[in-house]
């Protein structure tokens, strides 16, 4: 299309003296590479076959014009993509790491785990929490420990309901209302590692208990920690750091530096 742009303008302004093969290696950078959203790969590529360095300026031009065009058409897709986006599966062209691939999960857990004797009664469990006691009214589970501080189980407000609903008196063990068969969590694991655990046994959190001794417990690890490490990511991109030359910056009337 380019050399024949080419040829056309030179029949109808003979006087223009355009390259047929310039205007094709500009035309042909330009929409391969808005088509494959790699457009500087393109152009180096263009510019390695000619060596040609008048044709860098016009290319690099036409192929950022052209990417615009292409990001306004076709915002979230590429020509390798566009069939799966019309079928429904979106590709995301953001092609990077996933920040739970990164940190584990001593990064992120909960150190103070929320820890209850398994002798206590599920009645005193419930009081706890519609008192709002903050040592057991903020997490959805807890665990179980026995006699010598050692996992023992976990025990969910749904298990307490549960065990409530069969004695009303509350007098059931947190231990019998629990769940004594426990998917851990090791701090030396990847959050994403844990995250699967979460998805395939279908749980909302897990003890992180020491890989030398899997009754040993020294974390905690819900859905809100996993999210937590995301949001550290989203805020360490959009922090913006001061520099050298900083300039003052108003503050409730005062100047700052």
């Amino acid at each position: 299309m380019g050399g024949l742009f080419a040829m056309v303008s030179n029949r109808v302004f003979p006087a223009a003296h355009l390259s047929p093969a310039a205007f094709a290696l500009v035309a042909m950078g330009a929409v391969f590479g808005a088509a494959s959203r790699a457009t500087f790969s393109f152009i180096i590529f263009a510019f390695e076959i000619t060596r040609d360095y008048n044709s860098v300026l016009p290319l690099m031009l036409v192929a950022v014009i052209a990417d615009g065009v292409a990001m306004l058409f076709m915002p979230r897709s590429s020509i390798m993509t566009e069939k799966l986006a019309r079928r429904g599966l979106r590709v995301d062209q953001d092609y990077e790491a996933d920040v739970l691939t990164q940190v584990t999960v001593a990064d992120t857990m909960e150190k103070d785990a929320p820890v209850i004797a398994a002798g206590t009664r599920v009645g005193e469990v419930a009081a706890r929490i519609a008192r709002h006691d903050p040592a057991v009214a903020r997490y959805e589970a807890m665990l179980i420990s026995d006699g010598e501080g050692k996992l023992a189980g976990i025990v969910t407000r749904g298990d307490i309901l549960r065990a409530l609903d069969q004695d009303k008196t509350g007098a059931i063990t947190v231990e019998q209302a629990g769940n004594t068969k426990v998917v851990v969590a090791y701090p030396d694991e990847l959050v994403s590692e844990a995250a699967a655990k979460l998805l395939r046994f279908e749980i909302g959190r897990l003890p992180v208990v020491d890989r030398a001794d899997e009754h040993k417990i020294v974390g905690y690890l819900g859905r809100a920690a996993i999210l937590a490490a995301r949001q550290r990511r989203l805020r360490d991109e959009h922090f913006r750091e001061q520099g050298w030359l900083a300039f003052p910056q108003r503050s409730n009337g005062h100047v700052r530096s």
